[in-house]
C-alpha cells in the first residue's frame, strides 16, 4: 500500500516509478482504471498561479495546460498558448510584461502563463504528462469534458481516468 502522507512534486527524479507503484497498489475503478484522485494523492500541482500577459517571448519555453494536451492528442486549443515559467523567471521577467484581464476570443497577442515552482523544461515527456495532468483543477475539468477525454489519452499507458466524478 502507498503512503499518502508523502506527496512528491513532478520533478522527483523516481517520479515515473512511484506513479506504476501508486497505481498498482491503489484501488481502481470498477473499468479497472485508475481515478485523478489517486495519482493527486501522490503528485503535487505544480501550478503556483496563471496570469495572462501581451509581451511575453515564448523562446526557451514550453507549453503546459491546455496547448501541451493539444500538441499531443486531438484536443483544440485556445489561440492564447499556454507556457509554464518557473517561479523565479515569473519574478525576473515579469515588470517586462503587461499583465492582462480581459482579450478577445482570437486575440494571438494574449500568452496564459501557469508559474511552477521549477522549470517544466526540466521534465521528462512522460513527467511532464503527469505534472500538465495533476496541474487542472477539478471545476476545469468538470466545466472541459474534453480536456478530461485529451488526458485519458495522453494517460493512457496507466490506464488513467481524469473525470473528477469517477
Amino acid at each position: 500500500m502507498s503512503d499518502f502522507t508523502k506527496l512528491v512534486m513532478a520533478d522527483e527524479s523516481d517520479l515515473l516509478e512511484r506513479v506504476q507503484k501508486h497505481f498498482r497498489d491503489e484501488s481502481v475503478l470498477s473499468d479497472g482504471r485508475t481515478p485523478m484522485r489517486v495519482l493527486r494523492s501522490l503528485v503535487s500541482s505544480p501550478r503556483l498561479a496563471d496570469y495572462t500577459v501581451r509581451g511575453f517571448n515564448a523562446d526557451g519555453f514550453v507549453h503546459v495546460g491546455d496547448s501541451f494536451v493539444d500538441e499531443h492528442t486531438m484536443l483544440a486549443d485556445c489561440t492564447q498558448k499556454t507556457y509554464g515559467v518557473e517561479l523565479s523567471t515569473w519574478k525576473r521577467i515579469r515588470a517586462d510584461l503587461e499583465v492582462i484581464t480581459g482579450f478577445g476570443f482570437r486575440d494571438a497577442s494574449v500568452t496564459r502563463i501557469q508559474v511552477w515552482p521549477f522549470d517544466p523544461m526540466s521534465l521528462s515527456f512522460d513527467a511532464l504528462k503527469i505534472a500538465v495532468a495533476v496541474s487542472y483543477t477539478d471545476v476545469e475539468l468538470i466545466r472541459e469534458e474534453r480536456v478530461v477525454g485529451a488526458l485519458n489519452d495522453l494517460l493512457d499507458i496507466y490506464n488513467f481516468e481524469a473525470d473528477p466524478k469517477s
